[in-house]
Formats: C-alpha cells, sequence, structure tokens
C-alpha cells in the first residue's frame, strides 16, 4: 500500500479549483446516495463510514470502540453536514460542508 502525503498548498488548490471541486465531491455525494432519491440519510452516510476500517490503536494496540460511542460519532457528524436540521443531507449541504472541512484542515 502506498502512502500519499497532502499539503496545505495541495488542497487549497483543489478546493480553488471550483470546476474540479465540484466535480470530486457530487461523484462522492452519488456514490454514497445508496437509493439515489437526491439527498443522504443517516443510514446511508452511517453505511459509509462503517465501510471505512477505522482502527484506533493506543501504543500499537488495536482499540474497538463501542457502538453506542461510535453512533454518537456519525450522528454529531451527520448533524454537521445537515445545516438545515432536516433529517437529510442536500447535495449543496453536502458541496458547503466538503468545502468548508477541506479549507479548515489547510490551516
Amino acid at each position: 500500500m502506498g502512502v500519499v502525503i497532502i499539503d496545505g498548498t495541495t488542497v487549497k488548490d483543489f478546493v480553488s479549483d471550483e470546476v474540479q471541486f465540484k466535480k470530486s465531491v457530487d461523484e462522492r455525494f452519488a456514490a454514497l446516495d445508496l437509493n439515489n432519491d437526491g439527498v443522504l440519510s443517516r443510514s446511508e452516510l452511517q453505511k459509509a463510514f462503517e465501510s471505512m476500517i477505522l482502527i484506533e490503536t493506543h501504543f500499537g494496540i488495536e482499540v474497538a470502540t463501542p457502538p453506542d460511542q461510535l453512533t454518537q460519532l456519525y450522528d454529531s457528524i451527520f448533524d454537521k453536514f445537515d445545516c438545515d436540521q432536516r433529517g437529510t443531507v442536500d447535495l449543496d449541504e453536502f458541496r458547503e460542508e466538503m468545502k468548508r472541512l477541506c479549507w479548515q484542515k489547510k490551516r
């Protein structure tokens, strides 16, 4: 497995290229929208998180996170994306939060 190091300049350049950034974010949104209804539900976003291998380590030892803590984490992330608090995340909300996260990371 290769390792890619992305610095703040790379992120800034990517986000600044509005066409490429929008295309990338829109493709990710479409992949997450499992039922193709144009919005992300809490369960769709949770399935995306669960599909990622999230391993916590403490001094090289894998630590299992209790399911209730993972649910709280997933819910808090969903709530950040669901700006209008309608219980779904539309494409505009997804784009804005992704842009905010990317700009925040570069600082």
